[in-house]
């Protein structure tokens, strides 16, 4: 583009050479006529070569606004061009992310058929969890009945409700499953209605269960086999009566001497 804007100036300066060649050419041939009007064909010279020097201007101008546009045009072709370079590269990490992304959705969603393959399978195990523990606190020791039953009640309701998850009700029952086992290493000691009167019970993990009258004249066992209660022999009060004490952590543990059913020898 300077190129052009040299070979403008140059075509400007040979035409204005050639108008005052042309001009004196006119002005000797005017000279060399006896009686010719000089004047106006000096006149006629200048004006031509101010016509010229106006159009070389005016062409001047062009050019350099075609030089400006130009250098517009290709700064805006190279910022086009790195634009689209940009694009490309993000349109390639997108492409990528949307692979990876595909990738993650299948995966959720086998995860999601799997969880609810899971859940259709689990729901009755876990009623059928509800139903066994109900049947062993039913023929188990008759200690802490209102708190066992209650517990029960509450994994019943917590099945019924639609918006506890499979993972709350399962944890739910493995929790009341725990607090029945734990039953069976500890010692435990209640007032309850024992044959129509107020006793103490002691509770020997889940292998015996003893009554003691509030004046401690009185003492009874359980009798699994019969579901009863029958008399404990005097001898033994002492020891039921301590044992709740321990049983209530009134006293450190100790020994107790206290009677036992023997389990029933395999056939």
């Amino acid at each position: 583009m300077r190129f052009e804007s040299i070979v403008s100036v140059a075509a400007v300066r040979a035409t204005t050479m050639a108008a005052l060649l042309a001009s004196g050419a006119a002005a000797a041939q005017s000279a060399a006529q006896p009686g010719a009007a000089q004047p106006a064909s000096v006149e006629r010279a200048i004006d031509t070569v101010q016509q010229t020097q106006r159009a070389s201007a005016a062409s001047q101008q062009r050019v350099d606004r075609l030089d400006a546009e130009t250098r517009q045009l290709l700064e805006r072709y190279r910022a086009a061009l790195w634009q689209a370079q940009q694009l490309k590269v993000y349109g390639a990490q997108i492409e990528e992310l949307a692979k990876t992304q595909g990738s993650e959705r299948e995966s959720l969603a086998r995860q999601i058929t799997e969880m609810e393959k899971v859940e259709r399978e689990l729901l009755p195990l876990m009623l059928r969890m509800i139903d066994s523990l109900e049947k062993f606190v039913d023929l188990d020791l008759p200690f802490l009945q209102d708190e066992r039953r209650e517990r029960l009640a509450n994994l019943r309701r917590v099945m019924a409700d639609p918006e506890a998850g499979v993972s709350d009700k399962y944890r739910r029952i493995l929790e009341a499953y725990q607090i029945e086992v734990d039953y069976g290493r500890t010692l435990g000691a209640e007032r309850v209605e024992v044959e129509g009167r107020v006793m103490d019970q002691l509770r020997v993990g889940r292998s015996a269960l003893y009554a003691l009258a509030l004046d401690g004249a009185e003492a009874l066992r359980w009798e699994s086999d019969s579901r009863k209660w029958l008399p404990l022999e005097r001898g033994y009060v002492s020891d039921v009566r301590h044992g709740l004490r321990i049983a209530r952590e009134l006293v450190s543990a100790d020994l107790l001497r206290l009677p036992m059913a023997l389990p029933e020898a395999a056939p």
